[in-house]
């Protein structure tokens, strides 16, 4: 261990705020593992099938940011080596159609560009020296061509006054941010600038870039025709497309003549169009918009005129993703999750789905959400990023002809053969309210005893659509190695159970899923390891909210942190960075129109009956759940003489695991909370 990364070690340990805080066994998964772990992401399988071009993400210790580079491997898993090294940025990987080269972006030489590296000689090029970032690269079929889309900047349109300059060697206050946009600021990206994403194209051996649009319209999901003479994207042209989010529709345009064409007209919104290699058909995602929080994503199905409409999915029930035509035309691959395990299926033109690959995975270092991606060879070969619930994303590979995935990648192999992490429990609980089935996740701690009582940790998921499921979290094994027995759960909301189940909350949330949550409480103690007086209860985002709420309703759990909530619905909406979307999906009305409406589901409305003791954790840049959301509740808690902290996070907005460092003070800060409230067995 070096000096610099022991020092580090120490300051991360002394991050907890309880002198009884647990120690670490030496051996146990702790934060500073997380810096030798190496995760992949983003697989792209050439066309012919014989190699792969991957991201290896890492995280830096010395600049606390996540590195990504490419390697290359063969399908044999053979050849197995790095094409771009150091600390910039690779991403975007696509091969052009005849699998000679592939287009990627990258920060190599400053700001974001698109390259194209020959697979032959093994020289790079970059096409583009743009000052914002293209990417949705996509090859035209000949090769000639790649088509992508960037940010163009729009002079603003606000009031500029005439006003006098300081005298010389003057200090004045800097100007006045000027805002007049609906959204006007977005999480992770800050204040918006001024302009619109557009369509572009440039030739494969560079020169200027093309425009393809124009307008006052965001353009999205461009892909080629196999003609190579059209295209196909996504706009949303309302009148006032911020006020009237969810309406994209799909549009067909002529590359010669500029011409475009409208192919649906329901009420959108409609994705990623994608014409089979015949030409015939174009498939795409998306659903008829019922104004509701929580709507099943269907594959649809049309001519190239936009005639014949049908939903291929209809009897499939399950949300669809990241849809990719078979080589023949047949059949449509695509990405879901089921029961908290993100899969790749295959749906043929009668609507027969098989599931092709499972364990898809994300390499992330927090909590243990839906993900991962695949890319598919012209015979049909696919590459996915592979996770389990103790190990990171790694590569995998599954042929045409088997459904056994062949491992390519053992990136944590010696890290993990010398660690031991707490083991993960699958477990199922029947609701108390209703015929529902509850499915959750045990992890005990590093060298757990059946024969002892361990402190547990309730740990929420946010969304409040989308899910958990068994995939390795590095997060949550760090609350594990402290001596916590963590239990995670897909309560009512949550996706990959059909839409029944996820649309259950819509304008209706927080409700039963309380008492889903409580039921798995409920099944765990039962199992006779864990100490009743030493609950805890936590989640960030949907889940601050649901912890917020649990606590105005029982007082069963010995302390909370409530992370990134949302306290009162109707201060939310109107300062979130997706106000419209918010108030037009999530609620019937206006807030001021039915106050009422929006305090019945608010944990601001519960706050006078919390005795449980409650820290608030938060981003200072969390544009998602505004900081006001968490200062309400610190001041309803201290008002009502609740012990209680705020803890606002630096430099995070509401993805606080986006930096190491901050999430080894989450975990900290919520760990050291909960042993400052744990008593000891002989107290109990």
């Amino acid at each position: 261990m070096t000096l610099n990364r022991f020092s580090l070690l120490v300051f991360f340990l002394c991050v907890s705020i309880s002198t009884t805080a647990q120690e670490v066994t030496e051996n146990h998964f702790d934060y500073m593992d997380l810096f030798d772990l190496q995760m992949v992401a983003n697989p792209k399988i050439s066309p012919n099938g014989e190699k792969i071009i991957y991201e290896r993400h890492q995280f830096d210790v010395m600049t606390d940011r996540r590195l990504v580079n490419l390697w290359q491997i063969s399908r044999d898993g053979s050849d197995h080596f790095p094409l771009t090294s150091g600390t910039k940025y690779y991403g975007n990987v696509t091969w052009s159609p005849q699998g000679d080269k592939f287009a990627f972006t990258s920060n190599q030489d400053g700001s974001n560009q698109l390259y194209v590296y020959w697979m032959a000689s093994g020289t790079t090029a970059a096409l583009t020296n743009f000052t914002e970032s293209p990417s949705n690269l996509s090859w035209s079929p000949d090769g000639t061509q790649i088509l992508f889309s960037k940010f163009v900047p729009e002079a603003s349109s606000a009031i500029r006054p005439q006003l006098p300059s300081p005298p010389s060697g003057a200090e004045w206050e800097k100007g006045a941010d000027v805002i007049d946009k609906v959204v006007y600021r977005r999480d992770g990206g800050g204040y918006v600038q001024d302009g619109y994403r557009h369509i572009f194209i440039i030739s494969a051996e560079g020169g200027t870039a093309r425009q393809l649009t124009s307008g006052s319209h965001q353009y999205g999901s461009p892909s080629w025709t196999p003609d190579g003479k059209h295209i196909l994207y996504t706009v949303n042209t309302s009148d006032d497309a911020e006020l009237d989010p969810n309406n994209e529709q799909i549009y067909q345009l002529d590359i010669k003549t500029g011409k475009s064409v409208q192919l649906t007209e329901e009420r959108g919104p409609y994705y990623s169009p994608e014409v089979s290699p015949d030409g015939n058909y174009i498939a795409y995602t998306g659903f008829d918009d019922k104004f509701v929080g929580y709507q099943l994503t269907k594959l649809y199905l049309m001519n190239r005129k936009g005639e014949q409409k049908r939903v291929l999915s209809k009897d499939f029930g399950l949300d669809i993703s990241s849809i990719q035509w078979s080589k023949d035309s047949k059949s449509i691959f695509f990405r879901y999750d089921e029961e908290g395990n993100s899969k790749v299926g295959q749906i043929d033109m009668k609507g027969n789905v098989t599931t092709v690959a499972q364990n898809l995975g994300s390499p992330s270092i927090g909590r243990p959400y839906g993900g991962g991606t695949y890319s598919v060879s012209d015979r049909g070969d696919v590459a996915f990023s592979h996770v389990t619930s103790s190990t990171p994303s790694e590569l995998a590979v599954v042929g045409r002809r088997s459904s056994v995935p062949q491992l390519l990648t053992s990136l944590n192999a010696n890290l993990l053969a010398s660690k031991t992490t707490g083991n993960v429990e699958e477990f199922w609980v029947n609701s108390s309210v209703d015929d529902f089935k509850i499915q959750g996740w045990i992890i005990t701690p590093p060298d757990f005893d059946l024969s002892k009582t361990y402190p547990m940790i309730l740990e929420i998921h946010g969304g409040p659509y989308t899910n958990y499921g068994s995939r390795f979290s590095p997060e949550l094994q760090f609350m594990a190695s402290q001596g916590f027995v963590v239990v995670y759960t897909n309560p009512r909301g949550s996706t990959s159970y059909g839409e029944d189940f996820a649309a259950y909350i819509n304008h209706n949330y927080p409700s039963e899923d309380y008492n889903d949550l409580m039921d798995a409480t409920d099944y765990v103690i039962d199992q006779g390891y864990v100490d009743e007086n030493n609950l805890f209860i936590t989640g960030g985002s949907g889940g601050g909210v649901l912890t917020a709420w649990s606590i105005g309703k029982t007082d069963r759990f010995k302390a909370s942190v409530v992370a990134k909530p949302v306290i009162n619905w109707y201060s939310f909406v109107l300062t979130a960075d997706g106000s419209p979307f918010f108030a037009k999906y999530w609620f019937k009305n206006k807030p001021w129109e039915t106050p009422e409406d929006y305090l019945k589901f608010s944990p601001i409305s519960l706050v006078g009956n919390v005795k449980t003791p409650t820290m608030l954790l938060t981003g200072q840049q969390d544009y998602r759940t505004p900081m006001s959301e968490t200062e309400q509740y610190y001041a309803a808690l201290k008002l009502q003489g609740i012990d209680a902290m705020m803890v606002r996070i630096a430099g995070s907005g509401h993805g606080i695991a986006a930096k190491p460092s901050n999430l080894f003070r989450k975990v900290g800060y919520i760990t050291g909370w909960f042993n400052k409230y744990k008593t000891s067995t002989e107290e109990n």
